[in-house]
């Protein structure tokens, strides 16, 4: 039995944890809390992200598999170039290799995992608003 390997990363008021067992990968963080059987991966991959002057510069993406067999998705700030991040992501391609897309393009890994990318996602949020705001001003000058 391996020790467990860690990752912390601190950013603002924030923090994220990182653990990866013989069993098990757990997250601690706002809005990244994950605690699932290394086995209930189903891939994995590592998206950089467009700004990477801030703390954090990637995503760790998991696609995996809930207890109820729901296929779900969590993507959990990093910094890729830390080398405690790097051990962790080894290890976890050496224990499941079949789940790794570490090797494909980052928006063919999220297209096959099925998730948004970061970016696609962003332009979906701005086109969404803009159409909100076209509809509201054609209300508004129905009323007048």
């Amino acid at each position: 039995m391996a020790p467990p390997l860690f990752y912390k990363l601190e950013f603002g008021l924030a923090s994220l944890e990182l653990t990866l067992s013989d069993d098990r990968l757990v997250s601690k963080g706002p809005m990244s809390n994950l605690d699932i059987p290394v086995l209930a991966v189903r891939h994995f991959c590592v998206a950089p992200l467009p700004d990477g002057d801030q703390a954090y510069d990637a995503q760790l993406i998991v696609a995996y598999e809930d207890p109820g067999g729901k296929q779900k998705s969590k993507k959990l700030n990093v910094r890729a170039v830390d080398s405690a991040f790097q051990s962790l992501l080894a290890e976890l391609v050496r224990r499941r290799p079949d789940a790794s897309l570490i090797h494909l393009d980052p928006s063919a890994a999220q297209s096959k995992m099925g998730v948004l990318s970061t970016t696609r996602l962003a332009w979906i949020i701005v086109l969404g608003g803009l159409a909100a705001l076209l509809a509201l001003g054609a209300i508004l000058k129905f009323f007048e």
